[in-house]
This record gives structure tokens, C-alpha cells and sequence, in this order.
């Protein structure tokens, strides 16, 4: 199986999990059924998927996966918060090697999306339950794009709120040396808006580091993540352009970090 086959089966299995956990379905179970999507490797090609879903009501998942381009994948170990939206899946493929991946994601708006990595290399994902397994959710509804954009404006909305709490002389401030610093990390994301919403809006951009790359002081990244911020309002809710949901998966990710830098700052994290 190819890593890139790998990469939309093992994000495939990691976003069930995240929708049901916030968007509801059926109270009793509302995990199970047939979830459709597409997945691939960050800024590369989406591929479609099938997923077959099974929660136990506890806290576990299982399941299969299936598409045109990749061998069929199971979850080995399979983790779900519904109290947090939290979870993480070790995922076998079926590929004559065995291949595992580990996984872990969040749902922003209804709409699942996350990261997987495999190996030194990540993809993301979205994925959404099949009409026929709505389990009790009224049809019809926003429409894909208003969701993607509500979905942008909350985690960019505790984004900002994060980099206006973090005092300026902690945006050094790193867990270990190994990680980025607070700013670095503001500054990654406004890099990765720049280019997830400028590819979304159809120009062939390379990825840049630049912001990060340059000063990482408050007050400049301030206002880069603004301008980020707004170039990318100029795309959402226009579109529905696979870019767009790499962009939401992306921040979601780093707002994950944001939250654990926050913590050991003795910081209260703007979504709690």
C-alpha cells in the first residue's frame, strides 16, 4: 500500500470520531455507520473513501475502511471522549506489511477534521456520515461552505483570543527545546493561512515560512495573524475548496499545542 493510500485511510478513521463526539446523532449510539470522504497528504491530491464505523456506547471504536486507492484498513485500537471530542486510533492496514499509523483529531462546527502521522510525513481529512445514517439529525440545514467558514471563524476566534492572553515576554516561552516557541507557533499558523487560503482561491503558491521565520514578537505577530486572518475571510464562504478544510484541520491541530502551552503557562485556554 502506498504511504499516500495510508494517509487517507488512517485520516479517515481518526475524523469519525471527532464529529459524533460534537455534532450529536443518535444519543445511544452515534457513531455507527457508513462515513464518506476524502483525505490525502497535506497540500498534495484528495482521494475518496468509505468508512464502515462501530462505537460500544464506552468509549471504543472499531471499524473498516475501503476505497478505489488503497488496500483495506482496520482499527487495532480505537478511543473516543465524547466529553471532550478527543481521540486517538491505532490503525492497521492490510497492505501484506501490516502497516501502522497513529492518529488524533478534533471537531470544529460539525465538521471533522485532523491530522495523521505516519512516519516523518501528516495528511488531513474531511469526512461526513451518509444520508442514510443521520441517526435522527433534521435534513437540509447551512449549506457546506457557511459550516466550513463557522468552523474557521471559531478556532481562528480562540487562536487570537490565545496570542492577546500569552503575555509578550513568554512568546519565548517553549515546553523544551525541541518545540517551537509561542510565537513560532502563532507565526505557523499565519503562514499556513497564507497559503491554505491563497491555493483555495486558485493560485499555485509555494509553502513559505516568512512570518515565522521573522520577528515572533507579540506585537508583530499580532498583526500578521490579523492580516492572515483576513485574507483568508475573503475565501470562506465562498468556496469549498479542499484547501480550506486542510487550513481548519491545520489550526485545529496547533491550537492543540496553543492549549498545552497555555496550560503549563497557568493560563486558561479561550475554549474552555
Amino acid at each position: 500500500m502506498k504511504l499516500k493510500a495510508l494517509f487517507v485511510a488512517c485520516c479517515v478513521l481518526l475524523s469519525t470520531g471527532s464529529i459524533l463526539a460534537q455534532s450529536g446523532g443518535s444519543a445511544s449510539d452515534p457513531i455507527s455507520g457508513t462515513w464518506t470522504g476524502h483525505m490525502g497528504p497535506s497540500g498534495g491530491t484528495l482521494n475518496p473513501v468509505t468508512m464502515e464505523l462501530k462505537f460500544d456506547g464506552k468509549g471504543a471504536v472499531s471499524g473498516t475502511i475501503t476505497g478505489p486507492t488503497l488496500s483495506p484498513g482496520q482499527i487495532k485500537i480505537g478511543t473516543f471522549d465524547p466529553k471532550t471530542g478527543a481521540f486517538k486510533f491505532e490503525v492497521t492496514v492490510k497492505d501484506g506489511a501490516n502497516s501502522v499509523a497513529f492518529l488524533e483529531g478534533i471537531l470544529v462546527q460539525d465538521t471533522a477534521t485532523g491530522r495523521v502521522n505516519v512516519g516523518n510525513q501528516t495528511g488531513s481529512f474531511k469526512i461526513t456520515k451518509s444520508a442514510g445514517d443521520a441517526g435522527g439529525q433534521p435534513s437540509g440545514g447551512i449549506d457546506t461552505a457557511t459550516a466550513v467558514r463557522k468552523g474557521f471563524d471559531e478556532v481562528t476566534g480562540w487562536v487570537t483570543k490565545a496570542a492577546e492572553m500569552v503575555p509578550a515576554d513568554k512568546y519565548t516561552y517553549r515546553p523544551v527545546q525541541t518545540v517551537r516557541t509561542f510565537g513560532q507557533l502563532i507565526a505557523h499558523v499565519a503562514d499556513a493561512h497564507n497559503y491554505f487560503c491563497a491555493r483555495a482561491a486558485g493560485r499555485n503558491v509555494q509553502w513559505s515560512d516568512a512570518i515565522e521565520k521573522g520577528s515572533t514578537d507579540k506585537a508583530t505577530l499580532a498583526q500578521k495573524l490579523k492580516e492572515s486572518i483576513d485574507a483568508c475571510n475573503a475565501v470562506y464562504g465562498t468556496s469549498q475548496a479542499p484547501p480550506l478544510m486542510s487550513n481548519i484541520a491545520h489550526t485545529s491541530l496547533h491550537y492543540g499545542n496553543i492549549i498545552t502551552y497555555m496550560r503549563m503557562l497557568g493560563l486558561v485556554p479561550p475554549s474552555s
